[in-house]
Formats: C-alpha cells, structure tokens, sequence
C-alpha cells in the first residue's frame, strides 16, 4: 500500500463524522488516535497522551464497566450565553453510576479554566451526573502505564479465549506463580501465552504493574476480587 493510501486510510479510521466534537484542525500530525476498548462497541477516540494513558487505565479498573469516550455534547449558561461541551469520557461503574471526565494538564488549570468547569459541573449536577477534572497526578507511573498497553495489547491478540483452557489455566493459577513459570505451563500445555495477559486484563490474576516485569513477577488469583464486578 502505498504511503498516500495509507494516510488516507488512518484518516478515515478516525471517523470525524461521528465524533461529537468537530476538531478545529484535523490532520494526521496530529496527536490523536484511536483505542481499542473492551468497555465500548467502538474504540475510543483520543487527542493527548493524558487522554490514552486514562483509556488504559479505565480499561483496568474493575470498578468500571463502560467507557464511551466524547459521548455527547450538552448546553450550559455562561453569564446569560449558552455555550456547548463536550466532555471527554463518560464511565459506569458497578452501581450503575454515572461520571462524567474531563481531562486536562494541571498546568492550564487557571481561574478562567476553573471557572468555566465549576459552569459545567452544575449543568451536569442538574442531571444526575458527576463531574470531574483529571490531570496527569491522576494517573499511575509512566512504568504502570506502559505495562498496562503491554498487557492490554497482548490480550486484545488473543481474540476470544477457549473457555475450556482459560478454567483450566486459572485453576493452576489459583496458587501463586512466577511469570516465568506461568508461561512455562502454557508453553507446557499448548496454550496461547496471551492467554496469560488476558486473565491480567480481565482481573482473574494479580500482577505487579507499577514495576519492571521479569521472569520472577509473582502472579497471584483475583477470581473473588473480579467476581465483584463482572464484565
């Protein structure tokens, strides 16, 4: 394919007519993208690192059992103007609880910004609906991050998990094991190494991410913790 073809089709994968927000300035320099999610029936749509690095984490976070990202535009009254917004992820969590994100870098949170978001946080409230500014010191170590889209990749590349071989690889994970040793099993009884990324993604096993991963990362079962919140 040519380098052309390809621009173009990236372009098109961004689905600018359905997006909420109309960008001002929409090209493939751009720092924007699109996220596979697990949590919608279409990836999410991101214009920052912030912005990815919080898809990540949400994709983790047991307690959330939808995300949409850019989901709908409202209307709120800025001394007697109506102006529009569009926040950047809307999350449900377990108890069906509705919160509303807006994302930012703390360093362009001034009075201005502050104000113009305690306007909109009303508009939400008078909806049922909490909102919240996120900014960087929100989100877990560039380390954790980085492992996260590791694990997270590797478990969107297994597809749709045998079910037979994910109960039985979880029973053997039911004790403690070392990430060597876990693979070794795999390896051991013809199952996709991924397989072990998926029960990470999924909450089945505990693993350390907020540190290097080596051969010696223990693993340990998280079945209670994620039948909590099923997905």
């Amino acid at each position: 394919m040519k380098q052309d073809d390809i621009y173009k089709a990236i372009d098109k994968a961004y689905r600018k007519d359905d997006m909420r927000r109309n960008l001002e300035r929409f090209s493939r320099f751009n720092l924007s993208g699109l996220f596979p999610t697990l949590k919608d029936s279409s990836p999410h749509f991101f214009e920052s690192f912030n912005e990815a690095h919080f898809a990540v984490m949400f994709e983790f976070d047991p307690t959330i059992v939808s995300v949409k990202s850019q989901p709908f535009s409202i209307q709120y009254s800025d001394e007697g103007q109506t102006k529009n917004y569009t926040p950047d992820f809307s999350l449900i969590d377990c108890n069906n609880g509705i919160k509303i994100i807006e994302v930012k870098v703390s360093a362009a949170l001034d009075e201005k910004i502050n104000r113009k978001h305690n306007l909109i946080k009303k508009a939400f409230k008078q909806h049922g609906f909490k909102f919240q500014v996120m900014t960087e010191k929100h989100l877990p170590s560039r380390l954790a991050v980085s492992n996260m889209m590791m694990v997270k990749r590797n478990a969107i590349a297994l597809g749709i998990p045998d079910e037979d071989a994910l109960n039985y690889l979880l029973n053997i994970l039911s004790a403690p094991v070392s990430l060597d040793k876990a693979l070794d099993i795999c390896k051991c009884l013809q199952i996709n190494t991924n397989m072990i990324s998926y029960c990470i993604f999924r909450d089945y096993v505990k693993i350390e991410l907020s540190s290097n991963l080596t051969g010696e990362t223990m693993l340990s079962s998280n079945v209670c913790g994620a039948e909590l919140c099923p997905v």
